[in-house]
């Protein structure tokens, strides 16, 4: 089941509808700034909440947020100069929460002078020590101390109450027994106590009511109070709790280190188009989702395709265009020079974890090797882990000399006369070649140079050869490209 959202003019977004899965994991959307990002979330945060909807969200003509999830509907409409809830009879059946952003958020309820004033004058005895839930979780965190936040408190809610307080504040006691509120703490230790607390009262619920009902939280740009190594054992521990109480956890973010952790198919980018509209690209993979926020340098890609030479990366690259393998994935082929040095490359690359670690390595060689590979792997098994696949033809060279010169493929020739070699016709180039090369040209390297001098002749280049053979191949080779195929989707896929 998901949680169907559709926005109408809030800010930037325009009319955009995006669906919520409710099944556990974690879930990222991404996109540049100013995509909406924050947006998306805090509209979505409406489903739980009666909020401040002019706070949040101005008071834009025409402008409504509705969530449907079976035959449930909820939702919020701005009409005669003020918001209006708009729910359906039938209950729609959801738990969770939200946790903001630096402007709006559960952790800054508390942050008024007056009401710090009132926190900084409480005293000990008001207070109850924290759950452990929290305190452990809190240390581990952060420190990777569970019990650093061993003094960790929570204001009684008889005190809250009296005092007129909102929400639950905690407090911590240092070692020399000063107490300081969660006003004063740092924006990471606000952030995590307030994402801890809903989780608890989540996590409880979850086990004390064993309802079946779904449940989903949203957490807005976490990574902005938290360092990398706080934010890696965060995402451990949320993927652990969302395992344990088949919670659904949508982070907006733009950090990589979140990024890396989570499935293709649970990220979802916005991008902000040159009309205006926002459109969503899912599945997505973190290096393309990250692609226009950071520099390649130390970023690298999603998937990397080790290929013997610069002409099998053309191929490999046209294929994975017309076969629509280029999904918001971001893919680099990278030519070795020979099969023996590709197998060694790709053995050098995963034994020393030369790669990000969420990037997958692919390995396609030359189809007029795939006999003697078994051989060179059996005498060196160290390379046996590696899983390769093959060209569907034995090379571009020795498939234009086999098809055009050494038994004439008549639907080839003719594509490759019509299209490409307008200028001299390509009966007199082979008849050129045939009258002036003496030498051995087995592998078909000679004949391609010809074919390269009548390109460059006519101010063409390669790729325009390659782009029509790679389209015969598919039509014509369709046996060792599917294979080919089915190798680079599993190795996406993985």
């Amino acid at each position: 089941m998901n949680l169907t959202m559709k926005i109408q003019n809030i800010k930037n977004i325009t009319n955009l509808t995006i669906d919520f899965p409710l099944d556990k994991g974690l879930y990222a959307i991404t996109g540049e700034n100013g995509a909406g990002k924050s947006t998306l979330i805090a509209c979505a945060s409406t489903v739980f909440y009666w909020m401040p909807m002019n706070d949040y969200f101005g008071r834009p003509e025409n402008a409504s947020i509705k969530f449907t999830m079976g035959a449930a509907t909820r939702g919020w409409v701005f009409s005669n100069k003020q918001w209006r809830s708009k729910n359906s009879d039938i209950k729609m059946k959801l738990r969770g929460f939200y946790e903001g952003s630096i402007i709006f958020g559960n952790r800054f309820r508390n942050t008024r002078f007056s009401v710090i004033h009132i926190l900084d004058n409480l005293k000990f005895e008001d207070m109850s020590i924290a759950d452990e839930f929290v305190r452990e979780n809190l240390g581990e965190i952060l420190h990777n101390d569970s019990d650093y936040y061993k003094e960790l408190f929570i204001l009684k809610r008889a005190i809250t109450k009296a005092k007129k307080l909102t929400g639950d504040p905690y407090f911590y006691r240092t070692s020399k027994g000063e107490l300081i509120n969660q006003a004063r703490m740092s924006t990471g230790e606000n952030l995590l106590i307030s994402i801890l607390h809903s989780l608890n009262i989540l996590y409880n619920k979850q086990k004390q009511r064993n309802d079946g009902w779904p449940c989903i939280v949203f957490l807005d740009e976490i990574e902005l109070a938290l360092h990398a190594s706080a934010l890696r054992r965060l995402v451990l521990f949320l993927k652990r709790i969302a395992e344990e109480i088949d919670l659904a956890i949508f982070f907006s973010t733009h950090s990589i280190e979140l990024l890396r952790e989570i499935k293709a198919q649970n990220i979802y980018y916005l991008q902000y188009n040159v009309d205006d509209s926002l459109s969503i690209n899912n599945p997505c993979y973190p290096a393309y989702a990250t692609r226009n926020l950071y520099s390649d340098d130390g970023y690298g890609n999603d998937m990397v395709i080790l290929v013997e030479d610069d002409l099998a990366k053309l191929i490999i690259e046209r294929i994975l265009i017309e076969k629509n393998l280029l999904q918001n994935i971001r893919i680099k082929v990278l030519p070795t020079g020979g099969w023996t040095n590709t197998i060694i490359m790709a053995y050098d690359v995963l034994s020393s974890s030369l790669l990000m670690k969420s990037t997958k390595l692919a390995v396609v060689l030359d189809r007029d090797i795939k006999s003697e590979v078994p051989a060179f792997i059996s005498n060196n098994k160290k390379y046996s882990g590696i899983k390769l696949d093959y060209l569907p033809i034995k090379s571009l060279e020795k498939f234009l000399r086999n098809n055009l010169f050494v038994k004439v493929n008549s639907d080839l020739f003719s594509l490759l006369d019509n299209y490409v070699f307008q200028k001299n016709p390509l009966n007199a180039i082979l008849r050129e070649y045939k009258r002036k090369n003496k030498e051995d040209d087995t592998d078909g390297k000679i004949l391609y140079g010809y074919l390269l001098n009548e390109l460059r002749s006519m101010r063409k280049d390669r790729e325009e050869l390659i782009e029509l053979v790679v389209k015969y191949i598919m039509k014509n080779e369709t046996d060792e490209l599917e294979e080919l195929i089915a190798y680079l989707s599993e190795k996406i896929r993985d």
